[in-house]
């Protein structure tokens, strides 16, 4: 069972990462639509693409945004390399030969509707875990006390110098859980260490795929201040690193580490 010293551990990275940046005010006018850009650069392939829509006139009740399609989506990276996405469903573009490199910066350009939206992001070294944990959790007032909790843990060593930033994502069952974890290095820089998934509850049985991926500052404080905004939902407009006129969403090149674990009884 976790200690008391654990759960003060726990909170006191919780507040850490929740509270290194000031709140955002939004200010948006809500009559406009917005172009929505989604955008990712992996170190490995199979899994870069560009998601393109537009938020939903303010009177249009229906649910979700619409998907834009016929763009001409371009990421080229430093080096001079090209490579032009094509779309395999409606707003999806992808590439099965992009992979992104290690210290490289890689531009995104983006044309539709008679518009155009850039950004850039930097492709940082990989930090590897080392290990996944688990530990049961005590029962809180609102769980079954009949049903054991879990927490994951990632264990990994940060490298020495600060200005590192990073990303983590859980899956469960192959599905990307809510919430969005960032932090930077400024509480571990070159130590070893772990970090809960304080997002996330897992049972037993759960198979859980955790990605660890360095970041840029950009969005680092991208995904910082949507937590902030409206608690992981886009859209919203929080600095954003894409260049463009009445455009919201991000453009990251991440380095990415994954492991899995399944939840076994203690």
């Amino acid at each position: 069972m976790r200690t008391i010293y654990q759960l003060i551990f726990i909170l006191i990275f919780a507040v850490t990462f929740i509270a290194c940046e000031k709140r955002i005010d939004l200010d948006l006018d809500s009559a406009n639509q917005m172009y929505v850009v989604e955008a990712l650069v992996h170190d490995s392939l199979g899994d870069n693409f560009v998601m393109l829509s537009k938020t939903k006139p303010y009177n249009d009740n229906s649910s979700g945004m619409d998907k834009i399609s016929g763009a001409i989506v371009k990421i080229l990276d430093d080096q001079n390399n090209t490579f032009t996405l094509y779309e395999i469903a409606p707003g999806y573009y992808t590439d099965s030969t992009l992979q992104g490199i290690n210290n490289r910066e890689y531009t995104l350009t983006v044309s539709t509707e008679g518009k155009t939206f850039t950004a850039k992001s930097y492709l940082n070294p990989r930090v590897n875990i080392d290990s996944l944990s688990q530990e049961q959790t005590e029962e809180l007032f609102w769980g079954d006390p009949d049903i054991p909790e879990y927490q994951i843990n990632c264990h990994f060593t940060e490298p020495t110098g600060l200005g590192d930033f990073y990303r983590m994502k859980a899956f469960v069952f192959g599905e990307q859980e809510d919430g969005f974890i960032v932090m930077n290095d400024e509480y571990f820089d070159g130590k070893s260490t772990y970090l809960p998934i304080f997002e996330t509850v897992f049972y037993e049985g759960d198979s859980v795929d955790i990605q660890f991926l360095n970041i840029d500052e950009a969005n680092y404080r991208y995904f910082n201040a949507l937590y902030y905004s409206q608690g992981g939902f886009v859209p919203g407009n929080p600095n954003s690193n894409i260049d463009g006129e009445g455009v919201i969403g991000y453009f990251g090149a991440y380095a990415k580490s994954e492991r899995s674990i399944i939840v076994v009884p203690e």
